[in-house]
């Protein structure tokens, strides 16, 4: 074991010594200096080894070396941040979080198409650096001050082909999303509830695709832009045919689809489905085309006759043929999972429709989940506990009742209820994560950088109105679905 902490302070660390002062190097990469804001973020893994071996630690080279201004490192901790100086006082702040660095140029920055920048990412030992293409991402999230982006990982800045670029516990792909949550006042909401979907839910083709996900995989990261400080990040899969593992279209055949529910025209929530469509275009009825494009064009007909099936075809017709055009578990579990996340911009808007092959089924999968548990998506606090959520689809599927279906939405809301829907577990993710931001101060540093009318207030009522909410949404819908 002293072997390999010895190891592992060699890898991190170059300690210097002097009349038995010590000062620690850290790894490239490893930290960010915003000046304008005068704090430091560092990324250590094993601080407690650190320590162990680092009695009387003076200072701290980062580009330059930073003098310790509380001479006793009992300080030196997650939970704690400290004085630093380098002729400007700083703030030092230890972080268990992985640090990304973004450089870019801001006058070339926008939402319509990726630009070159350059990319940093370390974690534990690993320090990784590319070229990429960034973008701003988002519809009302382009009016925040804190920005979420597109990233596309390349290989060189000249041809720009992309490359796959692997993150601990998520996939390898050339595609990602940091999410700046800035409208989600806690920094927690979408991050537990991606996870929850892919808890409670597998895609139901899993035995034939074991590598197909039915949501997308997130982590938290520490951004700094430019060599300023961004705050806390989700770090997110991608949505598309590879995380789905859709079938390839092949010899202009279609298998595999896919489709995002892209605005409120009516077509996402299912409550309109006109005959007319254009494959010239990319979007039709508020759906926007992501697979497949056969010449370089979409084709809208397989979704116009499954919209029309929804939206038109009589009671009969539709008690008949919905489970062969819809997969039943999933319109189950998405409705239970939109109705306890109270996410009332999920239904016409901000997901994904798929299907695995021809012949098959579609269903649906979440995006975009920060309007939720008591917030809408612009960030603003919500009370409403007592109304259950719905579209055309999901609505039809309880009045016309196809095949039993209210009992099995009522037994399967029953079993979520006693694992990953209860108060035990679904409290637990929450103080999990907000007791960590709190007790290692990303609370703090975050919204020292960012403030709106929304994290002005404390982030211990945030936290109340979170489980006051949660609270009384459980105990509707439990007599909700009782009386069903």
């Amino acid at each position: 074991m002293k072997i390999f902490i010895y190891k592992l302070l060699i890898i991190l660390f170059f300690t210097s010594t002097t009349n038995s002062a010590q000062e620690l190097v850290a790894e490239k990469g490893s930290f960010g200096i915003d000046a304008k804001n005068k704090i430091i973020v560092w990324h250590v893994f094993n601080l407690d080894s650190i320590l162990k071996v680092s009695k009387n630690i003076k200072s701290i080279k980062f580009n330059e070396s930073f003098r310790v201004q509380d001479l006793s490192t009992k300080n030196l901790s997650y939970t704690n941040s400290i004085s630093l100086s380098n002729g400007n006082s700083y703030k030092l702040y230890i972080s268990k979080l992985p640090i990304i660095h973004l450089d870019v140029n801001p006058s070339e920055l926008n939402s319509r198409n990726k630009i070159l920048g350059s990319f940093t990412f370390f974690y534990k030992t690993r320090f990784l650096q590319s070229h990429l293409g960034i973008r701003y991402r988002g519809n009302l999230s382009l009016s925040f001050s804190k920005k979420s982006f597109d990233l596309e990982f390349w290989k060189d800045k000249v041809l720009k082909q992309s490359k796959d670029v692997k993150f601990e516990g998520l996939r390898s792909d050339d595609d990602w999303v940091l999410d700046a949550m800035f409208n989600e006042p806690l920094r927690l909401r979408s991050f537990i509830a991606a996870n929850l979907w892919t808890q409670i839910h597998k895609p139901y083709y899993k035995s034939k695709e074991p590598e197909a996900k039915s949501g997308f995989g997130v982590k938290y990261v520490e951004v700094f832009k430019n060599n300023e400080y961004y705050g806390v990040y989700q770090l997110s899969e991608s949505v598309d045919r590879k995380q789905l593992k859709l079938k390839k279209s092949k010899n202009k055949t279609i298998y595999g689809e896919l489709y995002k529910a892209d605005s409120y025209e009516g077509g996402p929530s299912f409550e309109k489905a006109p005959k007319e469509y254009s494959n010239l275009l990319g979007n039709w009825n508020g759906w926007a085309m992501r697979y497949p494009f056969i010449d370089n064009q979409p084709n809208w007909k397989n979704l116009a006759e499954f919209s029309n099936l929804v939206v038109k075809e009589p009671d009969d017709y539709f008690i008949k043929n919905i489970a062969t055009n819809f997969n039943i578990t999933n319109a189950i579990d998405y409705y239970l999972f939109v109705n306890i996340l109270g996410a009332t911009d999920n239904l016409g808007k901000n997901y994904y429709l798929a299907k695995y092959t021809k012949n098959e089924p579609y269903f649906i999968v979440p995006w975009d989940l920060d309007g939720s548990w008591g917030v809408i998506q612009e960030g603003k606090e919500q009370y409403n506990t007592d109304k259950i959520l719905d579209n055309g689809l999901l609505r039809r599927l309880i009045v016309t009742n196809p095949d039993n279906y209210k009992q099995k939405l009522k037994n399967r809301w029953s079993e979520l209820r006693l694992k990953e829907f209860s108060d035990k577990n679904l409290f637990a993710k929450i103080d999990e994560i907000y007791t960590q931001f709190s007790e290692e101060r990303i609370y703090e540093r975050e919204f020292l950088v960012w403030q709106n009318k929304y994290t002005k207030i404390s982030k211990e009522k945030h936290y109340q109105h979170l489980k006051w909410w949660l609270e009384k949404k459980l105990n509707f819908l439990d007599n909700y679905f009782n009386n069903l």
